[in-house]
């Protein structure tokens, strides 16, 4: 694989670097290499044709909605959740539409500007099923209104948790889940980053069951971006093995000399707080894991001193706090 890191690459209409971003649309030019002048944004050349790597320059005083491409707030507060699929195959009938719109209600009423979803959204084997439960997952969307970034799971492979799809179109399922819940992307893994009046927070949301060496040199590149929030997204969570990119996925968030924030996970139908900075937020409608669990999703809000708040609610009017706990930026417990 080439590099894009130069005026004369960054100029010249070639995806250098394979990585499905031309030019001053990727990120390497248009911001984290100082050397790269063609792409800067007084240059006016960062609007260019075709689509923007998600980690795009992008002006630290723009005000705004987050969107695909991230966005500035002054303080940020978002909602997390994960597994919405029926309890069957092809079963839409079953889709728990109703849990779905009581978690997007909760998330609302907390002023949340923007959700993450960690995968599991339908539960089919052909794209007219697959096509109708991520429709009833919008329409409860729809009832937020600020936008979702939905990672990969592996129910948008083939459901099996050994599935692997690297090229992205291997089956309907994640054609429609490309096509409908991630179109702004070049590939089923993508990050972005939400600028604050803190500092700049950094989403980096894999897909463990799109595992390629290319999605391995994307985290790689991704991990190596300096913020002062790094939050990692992968569905399935750290015990798991199946996922053919969840030890390496595991093994370079645990390299990153300065850590991580928050590590974000679902697969597993719960909500649990497996260590200090990690969190399984998988129960948003999927059948429960356990008789005693409830339905819930997770806020993640910023507070004025720069450490994350992390709320976990369950369903209801109101909803219900059902845990809570404090990380500093670099991703250890306070209060």
């Amino acid at each position: 694989m080439g590099q894009e890191n130069t005026d004369a690459l960054c100029a010249n209409g070639v995806d250098d670097d394979c990585n499905g971003y031309v030019d001053c649309r990727d990120f390497q030019c248009s911001r984290y290499t100082p050397a790269v002048t063609v792409c800067r944004v007084d240059a006016g050349l960062v609007d260019v044709p075709g689509p923007i790597d998600v980690s795009s320059a992008m002006d630290a005083t723009a005000a705004g909605p987050v969107g695909p491409e991230g966005g500035a707030v002054a303080r940020m507060s978002f909602g997390v959740f994960g597994d919405v699929r029926p309890p069957s195959p092809n079963n839409t009938a079953m889709y728990p539409a109703s849990i779905v719109a009581a978690v997007f209600d909760g998330i609302s009423s907390t002023g949340a500007q923007f959700a993450v979803a960690s995968g599991d959204y339908m539960f089919a084997t052909n794209a007219t099923n697959a096509g109708a439960q991520v429709g009833m997952l919008l329409a409860a969307e729809a009832r937020f209104g600020g936008h979702v970034f939905h990672a990969l799971g592996n129910h948008e492979c083939t459901g099996a948790s050994a599935s692997n799809c690297p090229l992205g179109n291997e089956t309907a399922l994640i054609q429609v889940y490309r096509a409908r819940l991630a179109p702004a992307y070049a590939a089923p893994y993508f990050d972005w980053i939400v600028r604050t009046d803190l500092g700049d927070a950094h989403f980096i949301a894999t897909a463990p069951n799109a595992w390629s060496p290319a999605q391995q040199a994307w985290l790689d590149r991704a991990l190596a971006i300096s913020a002062r929030y790094t939050i990692v997204i992968a569905h399935e969570p750290p015990g798991n093995r199946q996922a053919p990119g969840s030890v390496a996925i595991e093994s370079a968030v645990r390299a990153r000399p300065t850590g991580v924030t928050l590590r974000l996970y679902g697969h597993t139908h719960e909500y649990r707080h497996v260590s200090a900075n990690a969190i399984i937020a998988g129960n948003a409608g999927a059948p429960l894991a356990s008789a005693s669990g409830e339905y819930g999703f997770v806020v993640v809000e910023q507070r004025a001193d720069a450490n994350l708040v992390v709320t976990a609610y369950t369903i209801g009017h109101p909803a219900m706090v059902a845990d809570s706990f404090v990380l500093t930026p670099g991703g250890a417990l306070t209060r």
